[in-house]
């Protein structure tokens, strides 16, 4: 049985005070109730298990509502999905144009945003592995848009990471032999495949290894 109950603790919990009469009322949400506190709930649900694991049930014991309470205020399980890749993107994802526009060089930059994605990818009580690349591993053919939806997020990132390292060509810190398209794939590829090995047990220590060696391979 999944532990609902240690993800529901990580957040104080709104305590459910509408009358068992009032539920058919067309916002049957506690007068208590934060949608920014339910976002984040939903958020390690998701993260932890899955869009397609994590049940109708699992939501509204977490977050405290009743089921017509969640579709009303979110829309239904999608769409609360959804909200819950905003929320994850601008709260637990790490910044990649904050790092590279604040570093010294591009070497450095990227460097510093491999790390803190490692960071970002082991936390304390929180899911290990990036909510982008295992929400929808696992999802049947019926969900594949939302798939397809979590792939165009992961693309945005290896766009950027080219479009920083061109220009870092143009300024003469990447040599113009350089294919820098390949260069986004190499470390876009490896951004997920930690993700994976947080998901296996990795540790930091070990992700951090891993992005020695990746800077090892750029110096070469």
């Amino acid at each position: 049985m999944r532990e609902i109950e240690k993800l529901k603790n990580q957040v104080d919990a709104p305590e459910e005070t509408s009358q068992p009469t009032q539920i058919t009322k067309r916002r049957g949400r506690p007068k208590c109730f934060n949608e920014q506190q339910a976002l984040e709930k939903a958020t390690l649900l998701f993260w932890q298990y899955g869009y397609e694991a994590t049940s109708i049930s699992d939501l509204t014991q977490a977050l405290g509502i009743t089921a017509p309470s969640l579709y009303s205020t979110f829309g239904g399980k999608a769409a609360l999905f959804e909200k819950c890749l905003d929320y994850y993107s601008e709260y637990e994802g790490c910044s990649i144009d904050h790092v590279f526009q604040d570093a010294e060089d591009i070497q450095t930059a990227l460097e510093l945003y491999l790390l803190e994605n490692v960071k970002k990818l082991i936390q304390n009580h929180k899911p290990t592995g990036c909510m982008l690349v295992v929400a929808t591993m696992n999802c049947s053919e019926q969900n594949v848009e939302l798939q397809h939806q979590l792939m165009s997020r992961r693309h945005v990132t290896k766009r950027k990471l080219k479009d920083y390292f061109n220009q870092a060509q143009q300024g003469g810190q990447i040599p113009q032999g350089v294919d820098v398209q390949s260069l986004a794939d190499f470390y876009s590829t490896l951004l997920q495949g930690m993700s994976m090995q947080a998901r296996d047990g990795a540790s930091i220590l070990q992700l951090e290894q891993v992005v020695k060696m990746a800077m090892q391979t750029w110096k070469s």
